[in-house]
């Protein structure tokens, strides 16, 4: 990933021992759902999405298959509400949405699971980009740090509540401090 720049003064970076409340943005999908799913034994996770009423849908869904109570809002409100964000969004247009909510993620952790795919005659199909997912996120959440993982669980596994999870996570981070706590969520999965 490119440089990223210099944490902001007084922003609200927390240690990995304060980290309390997840924000899945863009939650309301399988990956999302099974993130959510997953995180919620170990954080208060809050689904986002566009609407309101989707994101209630799937944090009622989450706290049926977890017994772990999970809560939707808005995808601003979630960002809000959130100490880490992460990005359960396709890959376009992501930018759009992302722009919207940088002023909610100023100076948080911000994990992107987004890979660039596109669906052609019903299957999903790989396309590169001179620059990663991440990367892209990262220009435009200049003020937070923004890392990448997830993107090698596939969402049907996530939400398989009784089987072990048994995958390599590649974590890519600009700094050794964001990737331990980036590390630290993959882990506690």
């Amino acid at each position: 990933m490119n440089s990223l720049s210099e944490r902001p003064v007084g922003s609200r970076r927390r240690s990995l021992s304060e980290i309390r409340r997840v924000g899945i943005v863009g939650g309301t999908g399988p990956l999302g759902r099974g993130l959510a799913a997953r995180l919620s034994y170990k954080y208060d996770v809050l689904i986002g999405s566009r609407e309101e009423r989707r994101a209630r849908e799937a944090a009622e869904e989450v706290t049926r298959l977890t017994g772990r109570k999970v809560r939707g809002a808005t995808n601003l409100e979630a960002a809000r509400a959130s100490d880490t964000a992460i990005l359960a969004l396709p890959d376009q247009p992501t930018g759009e949405l992302i722009q919207d909510l940088k002023e909610e993620l100023d100076g948080k952790l911000v994990i992107s699971p987004i890979v660039p795919m596109e669906m052609k005659d019903g299957r999903f199909t790989y396309s590169p980009r001179d620059s990663s997912a991440a990367e892209s996120v990262a220009s435009i959440l200049d003020r937070s740090r923004v890392a990448a993982a997830f993107h090698t669980i596939p969402a049907p596994k996530l939400l398989a509540m009784g089987e072990k999870l048994e995958y390599t996570v590649p974590v890519a981070a600009e700094r050794r401090e964001t990737f331990s706590e980036v590390a630290t969520i993959v882990s506690s999965i």
